[in-house]
């Protein structure tokens, strides 16, 4: 069921009838992800705005309940004047009788939504409210329950008085982990670059590594052996090359599928045979940039279809 856009509920072919919910958090988990609005924007300039709007994104995908969760906080942020005072200090020292509720029940929220398995909606939550302070933030000193160390050795806490980091930080690696296996690469990017806490915000930087293997035996393939002396230790590194010869069947790899010379450059290949070329005899193949396409089949003649014209 988590398949198409919103625009295909407001047709009748998702029925409540017709959906079977094997895990009822996830089944409209990618629109959400597409259609959520976490950070403000010229369009959407408060945190009120921002949960009206994911209001009405739980509503047309006809989750009534988040809708009224998304409306109440947005109700809530209106009458305790959370958002009037500039300065941060103001926010933990409530002003009116809905500032005494307002982050009791955002609590109750995020621990009733991750009870029920909906790590996304406590990602969510958490976004909109910046629950995660920044190491340097004024209310360091006002919450000292859910104090943490980050990687820099600043202190790091996070907005509702008694919310651990440690267990916000475990929503929001579940939340990517979910990401990531639905192939929502883009989404969790963003998430991670725009995260507050160091160690998620972390994940973007470490080293990403492509494993090869060969398109004819399939087999894994290793860089050319390149051998550096120091002192007395022969040291063995794996050098990067088009010029490539496959270990296990003796094949020469990373030729142009298009003039079958070496490419040192960007490699495109097709996802169906692991042939590929030069990036600018692909495009030439497929259209090239700019005009309509000409071949929408692999040029090995695989049967893989696919455009990579620039349109």
């Amino acid at each position: 069921t988590d398949r198409g856009d919103i625009e295909d509920l407001s047709s009748n072919k998702l029925s409540p009838k017709s959906i079977v919910d094997v895990a009822p958090e996830v089944v409209h988990l990618s629109r959400f992800a597409a259609s959520y609005r976490l950070r403000r924007d010229s369009f959407l300039p408060t945190k009120a705005s921002l949960c009206l709007h994911n209001a009405t994104v739980a509503e047309n995908l006809q989750c009534n309940a988040l809708s009224r969760m998304w409306k109440l906080v947005a109700s809530m942020l209106d009458g305790s004047c959370h958002e009037k005072s500039e300065n941060m200090k103001d926010h933990c020292l409530p002003t009116n009788a809905m500032s005494f509720l307002l982050f009791p029940t955002l609590k109750s929220l995020l621990i009733q939504r991750a009870d029920a398995g909906d790590v996304q909606t406590c990602v969510a939550i958490c976004e909109v409210m910046e629950v995660i302070l920044s190491p340097a933030s004024p209310t360091s000193k006002t919450n000292q329950r859910g104090t943490q160390k980050s990687a820099t050795g600043a202190s790091q806490e996070t907005l509702l008085p008694g919310l651990e980091l440690d267990l916000v930080r475990e929503w929001y690696l579940s939340y990517i982990e979910l990401l990531q296996q639905m192939c929502l690469f883009s989404d969790a990017t963003d998430l991670i670059r725009n995260c507050r806490d160091p160690v998620i915000n972390a994940l973007n930087q470490q080293s990403t590594t492509i494993h090869e293997a060969c398109s004819l035996c399939k087999k894994p393939i290793q860089g050319v052996a390149a051998y550096s002396t120091e002192g007395s230790t022969l040291n063995e590194t794996l050098l990067p090359t088009a010029q490539r010869v496959c270990k296990s069947c003796r094949r020469q790899i990373g030729r142009c599928w298009i003039c079958h010379e070496a490419v040192k450059g960007i490699f495109v290949w097709c996802p169906g045979c692991g042939h590929g070329g030069h990036i600018d005899h692909t495009l030439e193949w497929f259209g090239g940039r700019g005009e309509r396409t000409l071949r929408e089949s692999c040029p090995t003649g695989c049967g893989m279809y696919f455009d990579l014209a620039d349109k």
